[in-house]
């Protein structure tokens, strides 16, 4: 193996480990302590995205993920439909779910996110407790986040399956 192909290969493991790692972790852990604290955890949840780079890294990180992982998949289906259907299929399927996961990322929690360190800021100028529009529409950005860390949790655990089948 040619060390482009070497290089790819460690960018691709170590930064899947990453991203599955942390998904899986908010997921199961962090978000339902977070949801739990009430008041208190929505402050925890605006200092993660809005007081630190934790959504730039794992936005970079997926993307890392996904683009490593298209530069080797050429190499290792040849491109040929008929080995990414057939020998190569759980491969396929794995790549397309890890794909999805990326933009179920993007379009859920990034876009959420990035709202929510809108509105964080918002509230920070007024220099008083939320607006009950703005804590409804901070709770429906906590809860998009959530919904779309779950779903790619799931698209995640399936493109690990068909990584290593």
């Amino acid at each position: 193996m040619n060390f482009f192909l070497s290089l790819l290969r460690f960018v691709h493991i170590f930064s899947a480990i990453y991203w599955v790692g942390t998904t899986l972790f908010m997921v199961f852990f962090l978000e339902p302590a977070i949801r739990a604290a009430g008041p208190d955890g929505g402050k925890v949840m605006q200092k993660l995205i809005g007081g630190s780079r934790f959504s730039l890294v794992i936005a970079a990180t997926g993307w890392l993920v996904v683009l490593s992982g298209l530069f080797m998949y050429g190499p290792a289906t040849a491109m040929s439909p008929a080995i990414m259907l057939s020998q190569r299929l759980p491969l396929t399927l794995g790549a397309i779910a890890g794909i999805a996961a990326g933009v179920v990322g993007a379009m859920y929690q990034g876009r959420a996110s990035a709202r929510l360190q809108a509105l964080g800021a918002e509230i920070a100028a007024q220099g008083g407790p939320p607006s009950p529009a703005q804590l409804g529409e901070m709770q429906a950005m906590q809860a998009r986040i959530r919904v779309g860390g779950q779903r790619s949790a799931v698209l995640m655990v399936i493109a690990v399956i068909g990584m290593t089948w």
